[in-house]
């Protein structure tokens, strides 16, 4: 902790360099600020729910299963960090981007590098590779001209995402081939193992303590949050292929055809309608309704039941909505 105190008092911990950002802010500031405004949202939770439901559901379960494990695994790391370094963010900082969780690492560049790092890396096509590139490396400025994270919490978070995409990249390629095994885990074991799953990713919550700060108790909250999320994912590829028909253990979308009234184009986009009815009506009920009550609450910040309520989605995006969808015209829309 030493070395970070002295860190703190040099150029990458230092206020001079965020605002020295903001000496174009007459001729670009509109765009810096879109163009931060935009990374913000990229690399919140909303969206990465939405990103992993849309893989989920859409292109392939398989590789939602690869973000997902990324994102919820680098989520849980960084909030660790912050709980630990306890490195405060730059003051003042506006309140529009709000974030009370300690500064270093910053999140939002670890989560972009495991994140986009992957997809770049499974989607073989060079406008993607591109633009993954491009929200990786804008990810540190956006988050420094925005004022919430210093040069060294960027830098700190950028490194260590690297670290974190390869050793995941790693583990994947030597034991999660993409076509040599199946996308869920099928073993008589999966109630033990489940229960493994749930004790591993609930443990982080033996660090909570009514004596916290502010800053400490959000840490924490991302780290329950993410491991709830993760537990949830985790039950539901050990728990789907117990209640799904065999046929429906993997899907993709049905061929896209641009001919306006075809057969093929009304397949195609009566699937993908059906489908993202299904996904938002159970994310609503399951996820976003329980939040609003739970926020008027007097339980609002309670850190237990927070990893149950991203247990639960994460659970009932992995089965419920698949099963739900297998029931609709004997599965119809679930099929490849």
């Amino acid at each position: 902790m030493k070395e970070l105190l002295l860190a703190q008092n040099s150029l990458w911990f230092s206020p001079l360099l965020l605002d020295s950002l903001h000496n174009w802010d007459p001729t670009f500031g509109g765009i810096f600020l879109t163009i931060s405004t935009i990374c913000h949202y990229l690399g919140g939770s909303s969206f990465f729910l939405g990103l992993i439901s849309f893989v989920y559901i859409y292109f392939r379960p398989k590789l939602a299963f690869e973000l997902s494990l990324g994102l919820l695994t680098s989520a849980v790391m960084v909030s660790l960090l912050k709980f630990y370094f306890e490195s405060p963010r730059p003051f003042p900082y506006p309140e529009a981007f709000d974030e009370k969780a300690f500064g270093l690492p910053s999140g939002h560049v670890y989560s972009a590098v495991v994140v986009w790092g992957l997809l770049a890396y499974r989607i073989p096509k060079l406008w993607f590779r591109i633009l993954s590139i491009l929200i990786i490396l804008c990810m540190p400025f956006s988050r420094m001209y925005l004022k919430v994270h210093y040069l060294g919490d960027v830098s700190f978070g950028f490194g260590l995402g690297v670290v974190h995409l390869i050793i995941l990249l790693f583990l994947l390629n030597k034991f999660y081939h993409k076509d040599s095994i199946q996308s869920f885990l099928q073993t008589d074991k999966y109630r033990t193992i489940g229960l493994l799953g749930i004790v591993v990713t609930l443990s982080p919550i033996s660090l909570d303590s009514p004596f916290l700060s502010v800053e400490h108790h959000h840490s924490l909250s991302g780290v329950l949050m993410a491991s709830g999320a993760l537990a949830g994912f985790w039950l539901g590829i050990l728990f789907y292929p117990r209640f799904s028909k065999p046929q429906f253990l993997d899907w993709s979308l049905p061929q896209f055809s641009f001919s306006f009234g075809t057969k093929e184009f009304r397949i195609f986009w009566n699937t993908v309608l059906i489908r993202l009815l299904v996904l938002v009506i159970v994310i609503s009920l399951l996820y976003v309704l329980p939040g609003i009550l739970i926020k008027k609450s007097i339980w609002k910040d309670d850190l237990f039941l927070r990893y149950i309520r991203y247990l639960v989605v994460g659970f009932a995006l992995v089965v419920i909505v698949p099963l739900v969808l297998q029931k609709i015209q004997k599965g119809k829309f679930l099929q490849n």
